[in-house]
């Protein structure tokens, strides 16, 4: 009678047999305030940022890549800007290395490490790309192929943990 008198219940209602909520990302939002901590503290040590970045939006022009392929590109180069950048993402990837450590101490869920791992991977390589930018070392249509790949890369690494870990957490079949 019970399953039957669960069943007829509005779907409003709540199933206690359900699997609990995970727990909430103590982490996630430790990083959120790094992230305003960082972008304020990067503000702060470079002069006229903000100018920097309305150039920089404004500087924008349209080149032909190929015959009848067209992307926008900076007409020149920012160093400036992306110094600020590269300083962001280099602190990011080195704090998102003791949110890894703390993620294992706290022993959270194999799929926040995995998105750790992940964004570790990220950030690092686009601070490489980043400074490949600053020192002109490639171009801004490579630069953006750069980063496609690394997103690309960022995800392969993530799933990859996740599919791992599935796989030896399941019994042996033999």
């Amino acid at each position: 009678m019970s399953k039957q008198l669960h069943t007829n219940l509005s779907p409003w209602c709540v199933n206690l047999s359900e699997k609990p909520l995970k727990k909430p990302d103590i982490l996630g939002i430790v990083t959120f305030g790094f992230i305003l901590l960082l972008v304020g503290m990067i503000f702060v040590i470079t002069p006229n940022l903000v100018e920097r970045i309305s150039d920089f939006l404004q500087d924008f022009e349209i080149r032909e890549i190929a015959p009848h392929w067209t992307l926008i590109a900076p007409k020149s180069h920012h160093p400036v800007l992306y110094t600020a950048i590269f300083q962001f993402c280099l602190a990011f990837a080195i704090f998102q290395v003791f949110v890894l450590v703390a993620r294992f101490i706290l022993r959270d869920p194999m799929d926040r490490v995995a998105s750790t791992i992940s964004s570790i991977v990220f950030w690092f390589g686009a601070s490489w790309i980043v400074n490949l930018l600053i020192t002109k070392t490639v171009g801004w249509f490579v630069f953006l192929g750069w980063l496609i790949a690394l997103i690309g890369t960022s995800i392969i690494v993530k799933n990859a943990i996740v599919l791992m870990t599935r796989i030896f957490a399941r019994p042996h079949p033999f």
